[in-house]
């Protein structure tokens, strides 16, 4: 077999390249959750390959085995939340249950009872992994109060809010922005936009997954309380230059995400990423006017407001004020 031409996810952030066995265990393990690992055809030799990148409470590792494949053993996750997106269709089995299954789209590992794996050798599988407690908190700004009884996803019946596609578009999207990043410039993924990208990850959980919690993420929220408005532009503008996401603003008024994105329509006809993203600009444009013209300093400001790509940032900002950063860059130059 040959290997695919379309580089695999997570290209940018290649953690090893091996053939032995055990070094690709302990390299996915603290990225993944606990797992053994059983070659298919022991004569065979692998030729795998781990990419990993944390993001906030959420980790991303992408592994292809190669060889002759492998079988995975997982135990239950219990406290941990770990999905599936293979590749290609993935055998599976319950160990307690003995029941089997191809796995094709996002598949959730179960909570309770250990499973058993086969990856497909060449194209792999995407795992994406953090805590129930973690998607709790996310959950509780999204609702605007906590949910009592345990968040659990693996074996929940019924649809999700949104459907599962939302996932996968997520994930592939996320994974564009890191490789976007290159290994050199790993540690410097500003948090602002790791913040951004963790929760953008989260949201598709809860709404393109069914779990315990479905039925109450699909309630009419409370009436909105639109006094509010002033105090949530307030709340932005002192904290725009710290890693907030929407379910921050929602949380640090006291009301939940769907009455936010209420109050924000009906006051600036916005969505509150739209809200922050503004606000951010504006200290964007002050940061290039007030600067003094160098090979980073668009850049530098793009950054700080939260952005990745400059040609977003560029596309964004000429929305918003009619001219690029750079044009608003070198005029204020001028006038120095």
């Amino acid at each position: 077999m040959t290997a695919p031409e379309t580089p695999p996810p997570l290209s940018a952030h290649q953690r090893v390249a091996s053939k032995d066995i055990g070094v690709l265990h302990d390299t996915v393990e603290p990225f993944a959750v606990g797992h053994d690992l059983h070659a298919r055809e022991p004569d065979v030799p692998l030729n795998g390959l781990v990419n990993a990148v944390g993001v906030g409470a959420v980790t991303l590792v992408w592994v292809r085995y190669g060889g002759g494949g492998v079988i995975v053993d997982t135990p239950p996750t219990e406290g941990h939340f770990a999905m599936c997106a293979p590749i290609a269709p993935m055998g599976v089995e319950y160990q307690a249950t003995k029941s089997r299954d191809t796995a094709g789209g996002s598949l959730v590992l179960s909570h309770d009872e250990a499973m058993r794996m086969t990856p497909d050798p060449l194209l792999g599988c995407l795992v994406i992994a953090t805590s129930t407690g973690r998607l709790a908190d996310h959950l509780a700004g999204q609702l605007g109060r906590r949910h009592t009884p345990p968040l659990r996803f693996h074996s929940v019946d019924g649809p999700a809010i949104l459907p599962s596609s939302i996932v996968e578009r997520t994930w592939r999207h996320v994974c564009g922005v890191l490789d976007h990043v290159t290994a050199e410039e790993e540690g410097q993924l500003h948090p602002l936009a790791a913040r951004n990208l963790e929760e953008s990850l989260l949201t598709a959980v809860l709404l393109g997954l069914p779990h315990t919690a479905t039925e109450r993420l699909a309630e009419a929220p409370p009436r909105a309380p639109h006094h509010l408005a002033g105090a949530i532009r307030e709340w932005i503008e002192a904290h725009h230059d710290r890693p907030i996401g929407v379910v921050d603003i929602a949380t640090a008024v006291g009301i939940g995400v769907r009455q936010l994105q209420t109050i924000c329509q009906d006051q600036w006809g916005l969505t509150p990423t739209q809200l922050l993203r503004g606000v951010r600009l504006d200290h964007a444009r002050t940061a290039l006017i007030e600067a003094r013209p160098g090979p980073r300093t668009v850049t530098d400001v793009a950054g700080a407001a939260g952005y990745v790509h400059m040609s977003r940032f560029a596309a964004h900002y000429r929305q918003r004020f009619g001219e690029t950063p750079t044009q608003t860059l070198r005029r204020s130059g001028q006038l120095v």
